[in-house]
């Protein structure tokens, strides 16, 4: 008993003494130690992997929009660095958004899923009623410089319904009813979205939701017919839209060059550019495509930017940096601790995948010229915003699988 209190007694000591030489430390170090316990708060738990990517992926793309931007407002403005700026803004309060997107609970999207499938679909009613209209697409809203793309919005508000509707009830992938909601969310917001006009993100919002509803269990006749539709529309465009927007698209992206003065010039110049670049590019901010050749280069093209200035070796980095991005999104997916977590982590492991293979294609001419940005490098708040996001679900997701493994283990 004696030997007991010995050792309570020499603890109290140890705390009096730490107390003691907590109140003579400097009043900075005392602040500094408050924000290192709120950091672990925030911070601690995630998977590190990604967090240090997507930072990694901003930065540079910081960097690239700088790159792509200054000849161009150079040119037009007396602000050079009007784009930089605004990257720097919407980086800095994305990387707030997945913050506190990574510390939401993400079971609690239970309650808010229908009301956000709403205001997707409200947003979009707006840009067709409201919409501001620039080089023939209408696709933003807003006022002054301050504008939105709601169809980016859209992306991450079915990601979450989508998995919700599911796990609710996983019987609705198998009954008639269930897939047939389904179906219909998804034509509506395609729809809307084809209207503005945006076919490539239509495409992500299909290819989104059919990618969670495959690992869900979805019947292969379904996602048959769905292929069939896709096939089914293009020829109709082929045959019997010849004067249509579609038709050009789909006719300039087999040869390019056959018009490279009117619908092909954007890809033709991505394509010149990444000649240029080689195997090690010509350097970082010396590329010439972005000098009023190449439309918009700090936007969906940036990629082609980037082939120019860092040549194939540095394009290959980037995938690479892309890859280990998306593995450890499908390792969040696989590990997750209930179906609601599986789905969402799916769902952001395909809109990160879809868009870079896209972008990708789109730049190369491997596909018809469509907009789409490149995830964490085009210039576009939006976009960041909602990439954040869904990188922050992903990792709240994450997070709670590795709170499962720990109790497991004791």
């Amino acid at each position: 008993m004696a030997r007991v209190n010995k050792e309570v007694t020499k603890s109290k000591k140890k705390d009096k003494r730490m107390a003691a030489k907590k109140d003579r430390m400097p009043k900075r170090m005392r602040v500094d130690e408050g924000l290192l316990t709120a950091s672990r708060k925030y911070f601690v738990g995630f998977d590190t992997g990604v967090i240090i990517t997507v930072i990694a992926l901003c930065i540079f793309g910081i960097l690239m929009v700088y790159s792509a931007s200054y000849y161009t407002t150079t040119s037009l403005s007396d602000n050079p660095y009007y784009y930089l700026i605004r990257q720097m803004i919407w980086a800095g309060s994305g990387f707030v958004i997945l913050v506190a997107a990574a510390n939401f609970d993400y079971h609690k999207y239970y309650r808010y899923a229908n009301l956000l499938i709403v205001i997707s679909i409200a947003l979009l009613l707006m840009v067709l009623a409201f919409g501001i209209n620039v080089n023939g697409a209408t696709r933003w809203i807003g006022f002054g410089s301050f504008r939105i793309t709601p169809s980016e919005f859209s992306k991450l508000f079915v990601i979450i319904w989508t998995s919700v509707f599911l796990a609710k009830d996983p019987d609705n992938i198998h009954d008639k009813r269930g897939v047939l909601i389904l179906f219909g969310v998804m034509l509506a917001h395609a729809g809307l979205i084809i209207k503005q006009p945006n076919l490539s993100t239509a495409m992500v919002i299909v290819f989104i939701m059919m990618a969670i509803m495959f690992v869900a269990g979805l019947h292969p006749a379904w996602i048959g017919g769905g292929v069939a539709a896709a096939a089914g529309g293009t020829l109709i465009i082929l045959n019997f839209l010849k004067d249509s927007h579609w038709y050009s698209r789909l006719t300039n992206w087999i040869d390019p060059f056959a018009d490279a003065q009117g619908e092909g010039y954007q890809v033709s110049q991505s394509i010149i550019a990444l000649g240029n670049g080689g195997l090690k590019g010509l350097g970082f901010s010396k590329g010439i495509s972005k000098n009023l050749y190449l439309p918009e280069p700090q936007n969906d093209f940036i990629l082609a930017v980037i082939g120019e200035e860092f040549g194939y070796i540095g394009f290959l980095v980037l995938m690479a940096v892309y890859f280990i991005l998306i593995f450890r999104l499908i390792v969040i997916a696989l590990q997750a601790k209930d179906k609601l977590g599986f789905y969402l982590a799916t769902g952001v492991s395909a809109i990160m995948g879809l868009q870079v293979i896209i972008n990708v294609a789109v730049v190369t001419s491997s596909m018809p010229a469509t907009g789409i940005t490149l995830p964490f490098i085009s210039y576009g708040g939006t976009s960041i915003w909602v990439f954040m996001a869904a990188i922050g679900i992903a990792l709240n997701v994450g997070k709670q699988s590795d709170r499962r493994k720990v109790k497991a283990k004791r």
